[in-house]
């Protein structure tokens, strides 16, 4: 775990994309642990990695001290449907015993820091009210409410006005908006439907890297870069108020060209820029 804690402002977390790591895929020129001081918080988003990879091992053994020794922490990404599991059942006990399993497969195997829950769907009403009961059972385990100095993380494409988060707002360490493509004008608005159930300072908002043959058209990071929607969020603020940082999905794609899909070795250039900012505005 580690140890020291965050500042409250100027933040940077960061998706690295499992399957792009070279001992997950040695076709692959990067590595997670290679991700640089200036990120807080590295999240395993882990698809096309099936638990019998050598990654898991590398992860827990390698990157997982390197990056604490740095002050880097890391935390595991899975999506809201792993808290709708069919195998328990949909009672008190049984939403205990499947935030128990998620917290020993997903975080303590694997020594990291913490569970981020990936909010991308609005449930039905009995599913909504199912995911905020085994929430409330993940914050025994996990996060503030859980006496520790582990992490557990909302991130969502939707507006704070959902009701599993309306459900379980107070749980979160952070909460944070994919923001992908958005205008700079529509930021404020979506901070509006969070903001009467958080603080700024758990509130971060995200870009994306390009990824690659086609898999998004955001264009949040096109040269030059101090022209980039990632730089716009990175000094955004919500009106009276500062919130938390900035975050990034698919580091392992920093710096490439919006459009290059060639799979190249990365220097997080611009993630050591950003970092740069972030620290600067923290005084």
């Amino acid at each position: 775990m580690v140890p020291s804690p965050f500042p409250r402002t100027g933040l940077q977390m960061a998706y690295f994309r499992t399957w792009h790591d070279r001992v997950a895929d040695p076709t692959k020129p990067n590595c997670f642990g290679d991700i640089p001081a200036e990120v807080d918080v590295a999240f395993v988003f882990p698809d096309f990695t099936p638990p019998e990879n050598p990654f898991w091992r590398t992860l827990r053994d390698e990157y997982v001290p390197k990056l604490h020794e740095q002050g880097t922490a890391v935390v595991r990404t899975t999506d809201i449907g792993a808290l709708l599991d069919p195998s328990f059942p949909d009672t008190p006990s049984g939403h205990r015993a499947l935030a128990e399993k998620l917290v020993s497969d997903l975080v303590h195997a694997h020594g990291l820091d913490g569970l981020d829950i990936d909010m991308e769907n609005r449930l039905e009403p009995a599913a909504a009210e199912r995911a905020a009961a085994v929430f409330h059972e993940l914050s025994r385990l996990v996060g503030k409410e859980s006496g520790d100095d582990s992490l557990l993380i909302y991130d969502t494409n939707l507006g704070g006005d959902e009701p599993v988060f309306s459900a379980t707002a107070d749980l979160y360490d952070y909460v944070l908006v994919q923001s992908y493509g958005r205008s700079l004008d529509s930021l404020q608005a979506t901070w509006e439907t969070f903001a009467p159930l958080l603080p700024a300072e758990r509130y971060l908002i995200g870009f994306s890297f390009y990824e690659e043959f086609d898999l998004n058209r955001w264009d949040d990071t096109s040269e030059p870069f101090e022209e980039s929607r990632a730089v716009a969020y990175a000094e955004w603020q919500p009106e009276g108020a500062t919130k938390a940082g900035v975050f990034s999905y698919a580091i392992d794609r920093d710096g490439v060209d919006f459009l290059d899909d060639e799979i190249t070795a990365v220097e997080y250039s611009w993630t050591r820029k950003i970092g740069e900012r972030l620290r600067a505005a923290r005084g």
